[in-house]
């Protein structure tokens, strides 16, 4: 354990020092690329630089893609990165003798490669850590990606001045080799993990997804944004300023961006996530555009266009920018790979090259061109808040097909242990990983046919005997005769050989306390659970019966199908002992999954759900009378949210892989309500439940559960299978 958390801090620590020296070199790179092209180009040959740009990147962002999806980006982007520590060497040379073809390297550079490598290192982290740990993960890095701009822009200010522009390129060269020999201490063991050369062809199914489909239009339309503004922000920048002023300003420009990300990282970013939810961090950019361009419109000036400039970076890097990485992690691996620097770089380069038409567009156009470019922003922004609003609700539903359809992330790779101790822990979790995906795979079936009537169910391989209404008058007697006698032998005779009638039932239902007849009794009161529910029902909440019959009605109402039951089921959620309750929530998940034309009040659940917290707040997680509260709480869940998915939620939050269990926990955190999920999560989040040990393994109850299960829709009789799921008393 002490391993782990050495090894986790480590590696918390690298990932942190690349991230530093990677944004560091973007923004001293940023500084020197705005400088440079401004001081030997005039700004309207910046429209055709981003189109320029974009047809490079796209070239770039392929081949960058193929080799993601073959090597992974644990092999691959740590020699990326000393690779450009190597091309900034090579410009810092030829500086001196080709400037403006080193400004158009340099302006390449920064953009294409830089963003290809940033992508590379988002890749890393996301694919090691799943999404529940990721937003605190990347809430921290974020930052020091804050610093390592500040840094960045103002060592780029101060060397620029102390020695010349020059220079700056060089210390470049240095952020990116540090950074390569950072990022192979990072990825050491993780790099074992690599793609598939069948992967590339899953590039169809990538783009059939609907979640990165969305992604890669809310990338579109910022980047357009970003590539408006930031002509409209340069345009009145060249009027005012050049030579070294201009290196001396941005560098100002990016440090005050980096200041307010740092300062809003520090007290707003890292709670931003949890405050507002995915969906509304990333919105507060669009909202915060749209708002910003309004007033930019109406009081018009270099000081208004430059806050509205810093604006868009600073929510960027603050809110979009980690709540963007974070759309990436319920995503499958394989199709992660080739998707996300098709978008991060490719769908970003084709908004830049689409921003850059445009703005050639407005140049030609008659009137004022700042005002066309801020209309233009505008519904740039727009565009943005819509797609925000359809990428929440994408979000979830990936998070359920993950949970559903057994898209779990791979376990995270770590730095292998000694042979002995991994090899044992690979045979555990393999072990349990497959017992859980055979479960999620019991789940895809049953979905598949959510409406289907169940089949009926069978005793003892032959099917149920029919309910017979109104029976012979003196063998009905002479049956309740027997079932009152009191003699084991009569009354199994009865219950096997003779159609159980209504005016049998109350006379069979006491029979449920005794378990030398358990069997039979319940076989004989099946068939009439669809027509006799009332009389089940009055049983099961009278508090005078016996303790055993009520919390063994259940079993027989979860067969019924019909609204009656389900009313007394509810009804029973109320009940005083914590077993009746238990089987009652049991039941109703039963109904609900077999027959779904049945609705089930969810205000009526969610008073059980509160009154069930509240019990659990002051008992914890200690099992009364053989009820697991956790599970019954994900029982009662299920009634609300789907109880496929709740079960195996559940199941996963008990698996020992954190990938697995951080994708339920972030699935939870989306659905449920503030109040029920503040008092329950010290307790999911924190680590599994403790459960109480049995006489069992929990191996050996897992694959009973499992091969219980007959068919889709079908729950198990615990009892018919001669298995004890609790010790109960004898009658």
């Amino acid at each position: 354990m002490m391993q782990t958390e050495i090894r986790d801090r480590r590696t918390a620590f690298l990932a942190a020092g690349v991230a530093l020296l990677m944004v560091a070199h973007l923004q001293g790179g940023k500084t020197v690329r705005d400088a440079l092209f401004l001081n030997y180009f005039d700004v309207t040959a910046l429209p055709k630089m981003m189109i320029g740009t974009a047809l490079v990147s796209a070239l770039a962002v392929g081949a960058f893609a193929l080799m993601l999806t073959r090597y992974g980006p644990a092999r691959l982007t740590p020699p990326l990165f000393l690779l450009s520590g190597i091309l900034s060497v090579g410009e810092w040379a030829a500086m001196a003798v080709w400037p403006q073809t080193v400004t158009v390297a340099i302006y390449l550079h920064v953009t294409v490669l830089d963003a290809l490598l940033i992508s590379g290192f988002w890749s890393i982290l996301n694919e090691r850590y799943d999404p529940y740990t990721a937003k605190t993960i990347i809430g921290r890095i974020t930052i020091f990606t804050a610093l390592g701009g500040l840094c960045g822009a103002g060592a780029a200010s101060i060397v620029a001045r102390a020695v010349d522009i020059r220079a700056v390129i060089a210390m470049l060269a240095v952020f990116h080799l540090a950074s390569g020999l950072a990022l192979l201490a990072l990825t050491h063991g993780q790099a074992a993990v690599e793609g598939s050369p069948a992967a590339e062809g899953r590039l169809r199914n990538s783009v059939r997804n609907p979640l990165i489909q969305r992604v890669a239009l809310l990338m579109l339309s910022l980047s357009a944004t970003v590539a408006l503004l930031d002509y409209l922000f340069k345009a009145t920048i060249q009027s005012s300023l050049s030579g070294e002023e201009l290196v001396t300003f941005f560098a100002f420009f990016y440090m005050a961006i980096d200041i307010g990300t740092f300062l809003l990282q520090s007290f707003v970013g890292r709670k931003a996530l949890h405050w507002f939810g995915l969906g509304g961090t990333i919105a507060i950019l669009p909202l915060s555009l749209f708002s910003g361009t309004l007033l930019t419109f109406a009081f018009r000036s270099l000081i208004s266009v430059t806050l509205l400039r810093a604006a868009a970076n600073l929510l960027t890097n603050s809110f979009f920018g980690p709540g963007y990485e974070l759309l990436y992690t319920p995503i499958a691996t394989a199709e992660k790979r080739m998707s996300k620097i098709l978008i991060d770089v490719g769908a970003n380069r084709a908004g830049n090259m689409l921003g850059g038409l445009l703005i050639m567009g407005l140049l030609l156009v008659p009137g004022p061109t700042d005002s066309y470019i801020l209309l233009s922003t505008m519904v740039c922004a727009g565009i943005m808040g819509l797609l925000i609003f359809l990428l929440s609700r994408g979000y979830l539903s990936q998070l359920v097909a993950n949970l559903q359809k057994g898209h779990l992330p791979a376990r995270s790779a770590v730095i292998p242990e000694p042979a002995q101790s991994a090899a044992a822990a690979a045979t555990s979790t393999g072990l349990r990983r497959e017992r859980l995906l055979r479960r999620i795979a019991f789940y895809r079936q049953v979905n598949r046919s959510p409406a289907a009537k169940p089949r009926p169910r069978t005793v003892n391989g032959e099917q149920p005997r029919p309910a017979r209404i109104n029976g012979d008058t003196d063998s009905e007697i002479a049956a309740i005769q027997a079932l009152r006698s009191g003699e084991t032998r009569r009354i199994r005779h009865v219950l096997v050989n003779q159609v159980a009638t209504p005016g049998m039932l109350p006379h069979i239902l006491p029979l449920l306390r005794n378990r030398s007849v358990l069997k039979e009794a319940l076989a004989a009161c099946r068939p009439l659970a669809a027509t006799a529910t009332g009389q089940m029902v009055d049983v099961l909440l009278d508090q005078h019966q016996h303790a055993l019959v009520r919390r063994r009605i259940p079993l027989l109402l979860g067969l019924a199908g019909n609204m009656q039951a389900v009313h007394g089921l509810i009804a029973g959620l109320e009940d005083r002992a914590p077993d009746v309750r238990y089987r009652c929530a049991e039941a109703l998940a039963r109904l609900k999954t077999d027959y779904s034309q049945l609705t089930i009040d969810p205000e009526a659940v969610w008073r059980v759900i509160y009154r069930e917290m509240t019990f659990l707040g002051r008992s914890g997680l200690e099992p009364r009378q053989g009820v697991e509260p956790l599970r019954h709480l994900f029982h009662l869940f299920g009634l609300i949210f789907g109880v496929p998915v709740m079960d195996v939620c559940y199941d996963s939050l008990q698996a020992p892989d954190d990938k697995i269990r951080g994708t339920a926990l972030e699935y939870l955190e989306n659905r449920l309500p503030p109040n029920v999920k503040s008092a329950l999560w010290p307790i999911i989040a924190s680590g599994r439940a403790e459960h109480t040990p049995s006489n069992r393994t929990a191996e050996e109850i897992l694959e009973a559960l499992w091969e219980s299960r007959d068919a889709p829709g079908q729950r198990m009789n615990l009892l018919e299978r001669n298995i004890k799921p609790q010790k109960e008393p004898e009658s």
